[in-house]
């Protein structure tokens, strides 16, 4: 087995368009703000119709990430390809597993991810890691809680984290799963699962475990905490009409987080009052239930006529939900709703609908699904920095355990 400290990292797209660019600015950020210089290494692959005509399925032959008719997942590579370049390696997989605009499901980007992992385990390798910008099959999370109710739903959570370990994966990288169930279930089938929270502070990067120092260490900082910037900003701009809102209890604690640590200079209960908390109950799949919670300290009898009031959450979809909740701050006169989100998992089909809300007045998402066609939402690019950082403290931990 090759020594840990001289383990290099290789990161290998699953496909092409936004994943190798994804995968290529992971691979230069890498490179040049986290100086892996020569111990980082990019394999792109090809699709099947730019490999020339009469090229031999042979030891010379490069590799191939494509789809047969009918999106069967197709992945070859040749054998000097495989003990060359990928043998030795940490492989560090990089999908977008969810897709809106193109042809490819997500049962056929998962299947594009089983696939590199059934060749990468046709020779030696120091670890396997999948690099997943937003994380599927993690919706129906609340099993425990409905079977209570007598409502049984499938476990897709932990079929697709079994699939994943019995083909060889060792860990997972991604932004905001919609449940920390994911971490839980992949610990205890011995899989490191890395969960980035992007709502962050900047007390939360620790720059030295990132081995970073001076104007480079301010600069990624920088990079590592966008929905902390863009709220400084509006804070300016709104001074004492600026409020946090928690759409319910999944995003309860990360937004008491946030906006504490936005008014570093308040004391916690002053904090608090800059805080609406709701809560949400679906009594069915079209019906949910929105209404403050009974602490709360803001709520219908005082809502801010020139406050500006944004909403964090893990998802926007066709957002209904989440304009319902706009609508209770609406309805009572606020100037601005905004609503923050990790990932716009919004399809084609739910565009017309999320372009049509009433209530909200700007939706900020990251970069972490390729945005469907025609999408109104305002894009920010952060996804390859916080992919970055998680991948090279894991990576060092692995060099340094050798």
């Amino acid at each position: 087995m090759i020594m840990g400290r001289k383990t290099k990292l290789l990161l290998i797209p699953c496909s092409g368009d936004e994943t190798s660019e994804l995968a290529g600015d992971i691979y230069k950020i890498l490179k040049n703000d986290y100086s892996l210089n020569d111990n980082v290494e990019l394999l792109l692959s090809s699709n099947r119709s730019e490999i020339p005509q009469g090229t031999r399925k042979d030891h010379q032959h490069g590799l191939v990430a494509d789809y047969f008719d009918g999106m069967e997942a197709q992945t070859d590579v040749g054998r000097n390809e495989l003990k060359d370049v990928i043998r030795g390696k940490h492989i560090a997989i990089v999908e977008h597993l969810f897709t809106p605009s193109r042809t490819a499901s997500v049962n056929d980007h998962i299947m594009a991810v089983r696939g590199m992992l059934d060749l990468v385990s046709k020779t030696e390798t120091e670890k396997r890691t999948l690099i997943a910008p937003y994380f599927t099959y993690v919706r129906s999370h609340s099993i425990e809680k409905y079977e209570a109710q007598g409502f049984y739903q499938f476990d897709s959570l932990k079929l697709t984290l079994q699939d994943y370990k019995r083909d060889g994966l060792d860990a997972i990288i991604t932004i905001d799963p919609h449940s920390n169930k994911a971490e839980q279930m992949a610990k205890a089938m011995q899989m490191d699962f890395y969960s980035i929270n992007p709502f962050q502070s900047g007390r939360t990067i620790y720059q030295a475990k990132l081995g970073l120092k001076g104007q480079k260490a301010a600069k990624i900082t920088k990079e590592l905490r966008p929905f902390q910037e863009l709220f400084a900003k509006l804070k300016l701009e709104h001074s004492d009409h600026l409020y946090g809102v928690s759409l319910d209890d999944g995003t309860e604690r990360r937004s008491e987080n946030f906006i504490e640590r936005a008014h570093p200079e308040l004391e916690p209960h002053d904090v608090y009052k800059l805080l609406a908390y709701l809560e949400k109950f679906r009594k069915s799949y079209d019906e949910t239930i929105i209404r403050f919670k009974r602490f709360s300290e803001i709520n219908d009898s005082n809502i801010d006529k020139d406050g500006v009031y944004v909403g964090i959450d893990d998802m926007w979809a066709s957002g209904g939900t989440g304009d319902g909740v706009a609508k209770k701050f609406k309805k009572k006169k606020a100037k601005r709703f905004e609503l923050w989100v990790s990932h716009a998992v919004t399809t084609e089909q739910q565009v017309e609908k999320a372009n049509g809300r009433e209530n909200i007045d700007l939706v900020r998402c990251l970069d972490t699904v390729p945005v469907a066609n025609g999408l109104n939402v305002e894009v920010i690019k952060a996804s390859s920095h916080f992919l970055a950082a998680e991948l090279y403290k894991s990576h060092q931990r692995l060099i340094t355990s050798g």
